[in-house]
């Protein structure tokens, strides 16, 4: 009875309950305010670029965050967790990395990158030591909606992706 009793206690707890993977969020517009979250949680990630272009003809600007592993190299599968969230008195967009310490773009590079922005009036970035996130301000012009979703790395390293859409 023992041997029986000690058989059913070695076999996997996890056996009897299937593991669950949810599907990442897809795409949402924010107008006014509202937050939105993706990605996956891990060990660590790396800001590797930030890449902006824009078309002005249609009012659309995009801005492209590319994230890598913790030594900086390419990722493949989900970017890390990452936050989203439109305020609206004044309007900012307000997007948080977490476990996220390293960036490989600084704030004067970000700066320069952003300068020519229809969308955006201004730009902040900070690394938080404490929680190992990177959290990136940009203050932008009225009216703007925001749309956010996350691309799997597959050839290349994955992406988070901002549309900045004026109108």
């Amino acid at each position: 009875m023992g041997c029986l009793l000690s058989l059913l206690l070695a076999l996997p707890a996890s056996a009897a309950i299937p593991a669950k993977k949810s599907n990442p969020t897809g795409p949402k517009i924010l107008s006014g305010k509202g937050e939105l979250y993706g990605g996956l949680s891990g060990t660590a990630f790396t800001l590797l670029d930030v890449r902006r272009t824009a078309d002005k003809g249609k009012k659309v600007e995009r801005l492209v965050f590319d994230v890598g592993d913790a030594n900086g190299g390419k990722m493949k599968g989900w970017p890390g967790y990452f936050h989203a969230e439109l305020k609206d008195k004044p309007q900012r967009l307000v997007l948080s990395f977490s476990q996220m310490p390293v960036s490989l773009v600084n704030t004067i590079a970000l700066n320069h990158r952003m300068k020519d922005s229809y969308a955006i009036k201004a730009t902040a970035m900070s690394l938080d030591p404490v929680d190992s996130s990177l959290n990136l301000t940009m203050d932008l012009k009225q009216n703007t909606k925001v749309r956010v979703y996350q691309v799997a790395g597959k050839k290349s390293t994955s992406k988070v992706v901002v549309d900045l859409l004026a109108e």
